[in-house]
């Protein structure tokens, strides 16, 4: 078997490559259900579906009239999608992407960058450069559930957090031991305050996190990278799609799973580092 040969049935026909995407992502269906999806007739459309039956990527299903992928097709698809993926925020977003330092983001997040499809670019103003988009402040505000990875200092967040638990929302926050430190010191009583808000944990880690900040909430995804010159231009990356938010949650989770919960204790009033930090992003 020529493997050129595979790869030409796979990618050299739009229809042979929406029909296996399809399968992959809804699962078996009947010629009826294919044509009416992808909006084809039946003359365009089963040539193609014979020739992927030839290749084995599909099986056909006589007692339930369906076409499935083959468990050999089912894997080969997967990694077609991811490369897609891939390939379709990049050109989104060429420049963005090809100026970021992505080193930041641990290696097994990278691999899974693709999941963060269909994102915004907000340039920061000039004489704004260190201080929220104000988009990204519009939706934060609305949001009920906030999860905050950061190695930066950003006087705002104070003022941010203040709002959002005003709101009665749910935030969930992980500094550098660093970062934490700083905001303690320029803000003690706010962050004393939020230590022991029921509405709110905060998380330390000793060593790095990259990304530069990331937040999910429960209807976005937002990002800041260093650029390759280890510069920061405040361009935020947000996104509202499913995928870019699982994303988000899975590093957030990463994070805090190795990271430690400060807290106040109710009888000393002192503050305390517990361990490892075990929950979940499951809030949402």
């Amino acid at each position: 078997m020529d493997p050129s040969c595979l790869i030409k049935t796979i990618f050299f026909s739009e229809k042979r490559k929406n029909v296996l995407i399809l399968l992959l992502k809804e699962g078996p269906k009947n010629i009826d259900e294919i044509k009416d999806v992808l909006d084809v007739s039946s003359s365009a459309l089963m040539p193609q579906i014979k020739k992927l039956l030839k290749w084995d990527l599909l099986t056909y299903d006589p007692e339930e009239d369906v076409y499935k992928l083959s468990d050999m097709g089912a894997l080969i698809v997967e990694k077609i999608e991811e490369f897609l993926n891939i390939v379709n925020i990049y050109a989104e977003n060429h420049e963005y992407w090809e100026t970021r330092d992505l080193s930041e983001i641990p290696y097994h997040m990278r691999k899974r960058i693709g999941n963060l499809t269909h994102c915004e670019l907000l340039v920061a103003d000039r004489d704004c450069l260190f201080e929220f988009h104000p988009t990204f402040v519009d939706n934060l505000i609305n949001s009920k559930h906030v999860m905050m990875v950061s190695s930066t200092f950003q006087p705002q967040t104070t003022s941010l957090f203040s709002k959002l638990l005003e709101n009665d929302s749910k935030l969930s926050v992980v500094f550098t031991e660093l970062i934490f430190n700083k905001f303690l010191e320029d803000f003690p009583e706010q962050f004393r305050y939020f230590l022991s808000h029921e509405n709110m944990s905060i998380s330390i880690r000793s060593g790095h996190i990259g990304p530069l900040t990331l937040v999910v909430t429960d209807a976005f995804m937002a990002l800041w990278l260093f650029d390759k010159k280890g510069r920061f231009d405040g361009t935020t990356l947000i996104s509202y799609e499913k995928n870019a938010l699982k994303w988000g949650r899975e590093l957030f989770t990463y994070y805090s799973s190795i990271s430690k919960m400060v807290y106040i204790d109710h009888d000393t009033k002192k503050m305390e580092v517990a361990g490892y930090n075990i929950t979940k992003a499951n809030i949402f």
